[in-house]
């Protein structure tokens, strides 16, 4: 069993952090359930889309403020960090002006909408000099380190294939943000966002560097009638010959699992996004496979939830301006958002629509 919250240094306390919440729906919702838990971190103020809704919110949580717009959340001297939980569209303008104010940013995934918004947040955070990650918050479960420490010891030997899938089903609504252009719909965006980072993580560990760039990507999928993509493949081949197959949609029951294969042997994970198979979860495990060898089941447990993990790994991050790896460098969110751009641009030039009979 591995344990996997932060030790106590010897020469310090843990860092202690305030969090502003910039939004007030459901992953909102999960980060402040979540930071009860955190004797480290804690929410202090909300602001959503109505006064009205961050007094509900402030209330549900027994927040000591509750802000009627992003102006007075950001004045406010109690809030040293922001958390984004807000559609993908908004991310770039709310963590700039959060930026602007001082604060450090929390941003849920993805920062931007292409490549050249998260180019231009992350310069703004350079200058700044405050701290911006972006949410990816599987990078900063112990689950993720314990892997990326299997990996790297061989444990399967030379890495060959990746194997990631993250999809569900929803009903089709075209005012929702997981359907509507306008919003940041599509799947990739949502959801194959983990895949591939995850995709570039393991390529990385393969030739022995943080992450790696696919050189080639190939795409198909479905585009569907609110213009979309509702599911969408990927084959990636990286420097040194190591291979993935990613997939993601809104429309069909991919499932959550990843699985590296290796010479030897493969190690596969029923679901790393939300570790322990839900947002609270305090137990996961992975699977190691070895030729020859019996199964070997790898647990990790953690006294509090993903989110709290999260936000205790920004509070220690502190006074860096980017938190450390395998968590989400600034290099590292703009070579997957450039890999989502290609992503994206490779199924959009050849869309299989929903709507059409293909030959």
């Amino acid at each position: 069993m591995v344990r996997g919250d932060p030790v106590e240094r010897a020469d310090a306390l843990p860092n202690r952090l305030s969090f502003g919440v910039i939004g007030t729906g459901a992953i909102a919702n999960d980060f402040a359930r979540s930071l009860r838990e955190s004797s480290r971190c804690r929410v202090t103020n909300v602001c959503g889309t109505s006064a009205e809704k961050a007094r509900e919110f402030a209330a549900r949580f027994q927040l000591p403020a509750a802000s009627a717009s992003l102006d007075a959340l950001l004045a406010d001297d109690a809030v040293q960090a922001v958390y984004v939980a807000t559609p993908h569209p908004t991310h770039e303008r709310l963590a700039s002006a959060a930026i602007a104010a001082g604060k450090h940013v929390l941003c849920e995934k993805p920062l931007g909408v292409d490549a050249a918004g998260t180019e231009r947040l992350i310069a703004l955070a350079r200058a700044a000099g405050v701290f911006l990650m972006e949410g990816f918050m599987y990078r900063c479960h112990p689950l993720l380190r314990e892997l990326v420490n299997r990996l790297k010891s061989g444990v399967i030997g030379e890495i060959r294939h990746v194997r990631a899938d993250f999809g569900f089903a929803v009903p089709r609504d075209a005012r929702s943000r997981l359907f509507a252009p306008e919003l940041g719909g599509g799947a990739i965006l949502d959801v194959g966002c983990y895949t591939m980072s995850f995709a570039r993580l393991v390529a990385g560990i393969a030739t022995g560097q943080p992450f790696a760039e696919p050189d080639s990507l190939r795409s198909d999928g479905e585009i569907g009638p609110t213009g979309v993509d509702e599911l969408a493949t990927a084959l990636l081949r990286f420097p040194g010959g190591m291979t993935a197959t990613i997939a993601t949609s809104l429309r069909h029951r991919l499932g959550t699992s990843c699985t590296v294969f290796g010479e030897n042997g493969r190690v596969e994970l029923p679901n790393p996004w939300l570790p322990g198979g839900e947002r609270h979860g305090r137990n996961q495990s992975f699977d190691i496979f070895v030729e020859g060898r019996e199964l070997e089941r790898v647990h990790v447990h953690t006294e509090t939830g993903p989110y709290a993990l999260e936000a205790e790994l920004v509070a220690d991050s502190l006074p860096a301006t980017e938190a450390a790896w395998p968590a989400m460098t600034w290099g590292d969110s703009m070579g997957n958002m450039r890999a989502l751009d290609a992503w994206r641009s490779a199924l959009l030039a050849r869309p299989a629509s929903i709507n059409e009979e293909i030959p």
